[in-house]
């Protein structure tokens, strides 16, 4: 075992045994599941200790004694206290240590690891034995993970997750059966929602109705209450954004924008947060090159476009 995947255990270890109450705070996403999953079982804690933040009200989340999966200072929470974070993104994977919004102490890892589920597998190898449809399950989450689907498994998850997406009961149901490495009942319901993939296929022709341009976006909407047009938006965005420039996502709550999903190639969405930010009612955050936006006042579809847009193109 290298040093730094030593130091990445030791910081967790202690910060258990520091804080006792702890909980786990996760990316409501398929990596986040199982990440969160497979570290409260390496810790020997119970998989209630794991929450799932919704995006919606993420600003309102104030962490504290958290071990935080994916979930950085830029998502838009509020770090309270002491708290480690999990991450894969950004330059390098990394464990690391706040105190407050402070970092104290930051581990870095391989830059090649492809999830956070697999920086997991790495710091707790010895205490996280996978059988062979396990492993399988964990190279297919580090493929969506990447946006690279190249095997079936990976696809037929990623279908599977995205019709269920905002499904509370579904993660905690996925929660359980990874930390109980139960591999064969998630391979059973991936199989089950797959019969429901073709009202999806539908949905995704709705969207493209919706499709515009707004300086250098390329845009389209989707009702926020419709599972079937969450899992469709999800796969016209990753389509839209092998050849667009900007892609934006608004969700609509009848018929009014309360969100989007900003998705960028050659573009620092850092710099857009930044712009956005100084709205009112206004609220943004994400990755560099994908992130979003929660629009926390009344505003109709033109007016929040061009919000967008102004940040895009630096006109404040």
């Amino acid at each position: 075992m290298g040093f730094e995947h030593e130091e990445g255990r030791r910081i967790l270890f202690r910060f258990i045994e520091d804080n006792p109450e702890y909980t786990i705070l996760s990316d409501p996403d398929l990596d986040g599941i199982f990440a969160a999953s497979m570290t409260a079982r390496a810790l020997g804690g119970d998989f209630s200790r794991i929450h799932y933040p919704k995006p919606s009200e993420i600003d309102t989340v104030k962490a504290c004694r958290s071990i935080l999966i994916e979930l950085p200072l830029s998502k838009g929470l509020t770090y309270v206290g002491s708290n480690v974070l999990l991450d894969h993104h950004g330059p390098a994977p990394l464990i690391a240590l706040y105190n407050g919004s402070r970092k104290t102490k930051e581990i870095l890892f391989n830059s090649g690891l492809r999830s956070v589920s697999r920086l997991i597998l790495e710091v707790f190898r010895d205490l996280l034995e996978l059988n062979e449809d396990g492993t399988r399950m964990l190279e297919a989450v580090d493929e969506i993970d990447s946006g690279n689907m190249v095997s079936e498994l990976a696809v037929k998850m990623n279908k599977a997750f995205l019709l269920n997406s905002m499904r509370e009961d579904v993660r905690i149901s996925l929660s359980r059966m990874v930390y109980e490495s139960d591999w064969s009942s998630i391979l059973q319901w991936v199989e089950g929602e797959l019969s429901r993939w073709s009202l999806v296929e539908n949905r995704i022709e709705k969207l493209r109705g919706s499709m515009g341009r707004i300086g250098s976006i390329t845009y389209f909407t989707y009702d926020v209450t419709d599972q079937l047009e969450a899992a469709a938006r999800r796969m016209l965005m990753f389509e839209l954004g092998g050849s667009e420039k900007v892609v934006v996502c608004v969700g609509l709550r009848k018929g009014k924008p309360v969100s989007a999903t900003i998705a960028a190639r050659g573009l620092d969405l850092n710099k857009v947060y930044v712009e956005l930010l100084k709205k009112n009612g206004v609220k943004a955050g994400g990755r560099s090159n994908i992130g979003g936006i929660q629009f926390k006042q009344e505003i109709n579809l033109e007016d929040a476009l061009n919000l967008i847009r102004m940040a895009v193109e630096g006109e404040g």
